[in-house]
């Protein structure tokens, strides 16, 4: 019941600082709308924003680790204050740097949706598909595809996530094994499901095949 109340509190907190970076932002006051970020950050996860841009996503996920799992609550957390950071750098005319936070703000989304994160908490699907529209355009890491391999799969999207799949052995290094492997056991998995499932998912049984023996070339 505190741990709630605790997300309650802080939840109401964030959703009223982000309205007021929206308006800072509309007024093109870039660096007030960073000054909230970074007060909000440390005062609920004590980290800087700066911080929070520099350290890779594997490293975000770390500070978030607890005992048999992670704190996917606070993890959906601090991709939203990502998101936000991304939209503010955009406005600033820095895109590159908004690419690389909104990237590292959907690796945290991904992550937590597969480990136990809250779609009341934050609206993840939501957060997920407006991200992958934003970065469109952008080639994302091996390590992000093969998250969104996995989400893809969990919510009975096949095809999408087959997709997924060949950006992240494109992604990966020429014939790596363990993308390769990645790709080969999220067949088994297919292939384990019955024809109404896979169509269901936007896949037939050929098109199943098909892939599998792809890779099996591979």
């Amino acid at each position: 019941m505190l741990r709630k109340d605790y997300l309650t509190r802080m939840i109401e907190e964030m959703t009223e600082a982000v309205g007021s970076m929206l308006g800072l932002r509309r007024e093109q006051k870039n660096e007030q709308a960073l000054e909230k970020l970074d007060g909000l950050l440390k005062r609920n996860f004590r980290m800087s924003e700066q911080m929070l841009r520099s350290l890779p996503p594997e490293e975000l996920i770390t500070l978030f680790r607890q005992r048999g799992g992670v704190d996917a609550e606070s993890l959906q957390l601090v991709a939203r204050m990502l998101q936000e950071n991304g939209e503010i750098r955009e406005n600033m005319g820095e895109a590159g740097e908004a690419a690389a936070v909104r990237i590292k703000a959907l690796h945290l989304y991904l992550y937590a949706a597969l480990n136990g994160g809250s779609r009341e908490l934050v609206d993840y699907p939501q957060r997920i598909a407006e991200l992958t529209e934003r970065l469109e355009r952008y080639r994302l890491p091996a390590d992000a595809e093969r998250l969104t391999l996995l989400y893809e799969e969990s919510e009975g999207r096949y095809v999408q996530a087959e997709d997924a799949m060949y950006r992240m052995l494109n992604a990966s290094p020429e014939g790596d094994p363990d993308a390769l492997e990645e790709g080969r056991m999220f067949y088994a998995r297919l292939a384990q499901l019955d024809e109404a499932a896979l169509r269901a998912g936007g896949l037939t049984r050929e098109e199943l095949q098909e892939g599998i023996e792809a890779l099996q070339g591979e």
